[in-house]
């Protein structure tokens, strides 16, 4: 997550009630440029960690961390035209420092996913968010990994991309009163044009402080036509564009409404059919002045397909217990 993604999580807000700078923020060391080989899409490519962007942390169990990716970008080195397009994958991925996975069933982090799309586009700069929670008392160690396929890799033919030097995985803990929330894989749907789906839904609760930071990221395909991964799509239509943002309404405890919704920025994604996939983030900042004595927040995220092909919102999560489409709440 670059400066001006992080101002969108309040800076103001961290720098305030922690009483630290930007540059305080604990984080990896920078790493170093690194470049990756594309594989063809019938020989997946296990993930490759980003040299140099490790964070190794103890943390009790319970305890959580906030991790967002900076300066983070992939650049294709090779000559790339138009149709040479590359699907590339980031995520955030934690584990025991010594190497060894998290319990079964633990979600390890989550995932930013599109397609670079040449030759209008030469590279791809990720915002990766995550809340780890830690499940037992223990030394962890988070990164940032990368991992890329594309039909284009046949007949001999190699692809070298490169993140280049300066990427970083930084970390605040924020205590035990944040949390996450993941789509479970029932929740997918497809959202036809003209319509809007509300979706990730949760309630969380404030903790004493001065500002909640809500973050909601969707990962979304266009359904083209004849799609493997969902229905409806045609070729009278060349992708979708669609709108996101979070609409947070305040509550009192059983649930009544206190006051009128808050929405967040509205967020626009063109997904055309060589771009395909498009993580879609989108972040809501509330003041506690703007609650108005409500206890809680039922936050949602709104997702509107604005015209074109009907889109798909990813749920569950990939390999590795990493989640496609999740949110996370802290107050400080």
């Amino acid at each position: 997550m670059n400066l001006s993604y992080e101002r969108s999580l309040s800076i103001v807000a961290f720098i305030a009630v922690l009483g630290i700078s930007v540059t305080a923020w604990p984080a990896s060391a920078a790493s170093t440029g690194f470049d990756f080989q594309v594989n063809p899409p019938s020989a997946p490519d296990p993930y490759k960690d980003v040299p140099g962007t490790e964070v190794v942390f103890n943390a009790a169990a319970g305890e959580e961390s906030y991790l967002w990716s900076r300066n983070l970008t992939a650049t294709a080195v090779s000559a790339l035209k138009s149709g040479d397009n590359i699907g590339i994958t980031f995520a955030v991925r934690c584990q025991y420092s010594s190497g060894s996975a998290l319990p079964q069933g633990a979600e390890t982090g989550a995932y930013w996913a599109a397609n670079l799309v040449p030759p209008g586009e030469t590279s791809l700069a990720p915002g990766l968010r995550w809340l780890f929670q830690a499940p037992t008392a223990a030394t962890y160690k988070c990164r940032l990994s990368v991992t890329s396929y594309s039909s284009i890799i046949s007949n001999d033919r190699q692809v070298t991309m490169r993140i280049p030097a300066g990427a970083e995985l930084g970390r605040l803990a924020v205590g035990s009163g944040a949390t996450r929330w993941t789509l479970p894989t029932v929740s997918a749907t497809t959202v036809a044009r003209g319509t809007t789906a509300t979706t990730l839904g949760y309630t969380y609760t404030p903790t004493d402080g001065e500002q909640t930071t809500i973050v909601q990221d969707a990962n979304l395909t266009t359904c083209v036509a004849g799609s493997r991964i969902c229905a409806g799509g045609t070729s009278a239509y060349q992708g979708t564009e669609a709108e996101t943002w979070i609409e947070a309404q305040p509550q009192m405890p059983n649930g009544d409404p206190c006051g009128g919704p808050i929405k967040g920025p509205v967020a626009k994604w063109s997904i055309s059919d060589a771009k395909h996939h498009q993580a879609a983030t989108n972040t809501l900042s509330i003041a506690k002045t703007q609650l108005g004595g409500c206890t809680q927040i039922r936050a949602n995220l709104k997702v509107k397909n604005t015209a074109g092909n009907p889109v798909y919102i990813h749920a569950g999560h990939a390999s590795e217990q990493i989640a496609a489409t999740h949110g996370l709440a802290y107050t400080l």
